[in-house]
């Protein structure tokens, strides 16, 4: 189960988890962040990362898009579903495709190398001041911010939802109970034709089901026989 980030005081008091293996790069950015009174702490084995965010969750992880023959970007709902903290790409890859992708699945930005250790501080620093923008704390009520693309739980924590996850939840939750069919679904969230052999948007429902949990007996999204899928509520506080 995820764990909301600790909230920084600062974003100067922050801690950055660095996953990286390069360790010149890596002993190079820490150093910057120390330089700039920003905590990073580096690691660069994908599994031993896995492992430590399992007990200790940072405010914001700079993450290497290649550690060895791991590609993180594919491993991105892994980490979304230990980590509700942002995840910035740290990147020799140009391919827009591929930063696209990354954003759908969870990623927050994306920083190209060779990035000036001036501008990867205010990156960061600014990330984590939109953390810090998120309320601490909401009683008794789900609430969906738009401009954020977040949705928090009664007691505030983040729901760690991919960009595509969010698209689709948005359109069902301002139509309680109306079945919408999949036709329209994927073509607003996935943006193309549905096909009947196409699972991508059932696979999306199946996610947020089970981020979210259910309510009573239902599911918080529930299929409705030759109509599509309607929204049936969040779960009880």
């Amino acid at each position: 189960m995820q764990t909301a980030p600790t909230t920084p005081l600062d974003p100067n008091q922050a801690q950055i988890l660095l996953i990286e293996d390069d360790a010149i790069l890596s002993g190079e950015l820490v150093d910057i962040f120390e330089d700039h009174g920003i905590h990073a702490r580096a690691i660069g084995d994908w599994p031993a990362a896995l492992k430590l965010l399992e007990v200790h969750q940072p405010d914001l992880i700079l993450l290497d898009q290649r550690l060895g023959a791991v590609d993180t970007l594919m491993m991105l709902p892994a980490l979304r579903n230990l980590t509700a903290a942002p995840i910035l790409f740290l990147t020799g890859n140009r391919n827009e495709a591929d930063r696209v992708i990354g954003l759908e699945l969870g990623a927050d930005d994306f920083l190209l190398k060779p990035i000036a250790g001036r501008e990867l501080v205010a990156r960061v620093r600014a990330h984590l001041r939109r953390a810090m923008r998120r309320p601490a704390h909401v009683t008794g009520e789900w609430r969906m911010l738009e401009t954020e693309r977040r949705l928090l739980r009664p007691d505030g924590t983040p729901v760690p939802l991919t960009a595509a996850e969010f698209t689709l939840l948005a359109i069902m939750a301002a139509q309680p109970g109306v079945p919408i069919d999949r036709d329209t679904l994927t073509q607003q969230v996935l943006r193309r034709p549905f096909r009947a052999e196409d699972r991508a948007l059932d696979n999306l429902v199946h996610q947020i089901r089970r981020k979210l949990g259910r309510r009573g007996a239902g599911e918080v999204i529930s299929a409705v026989r030759n109509q599509g899928y309607a929204f049936s509520g969040f779960p009880e506080a």
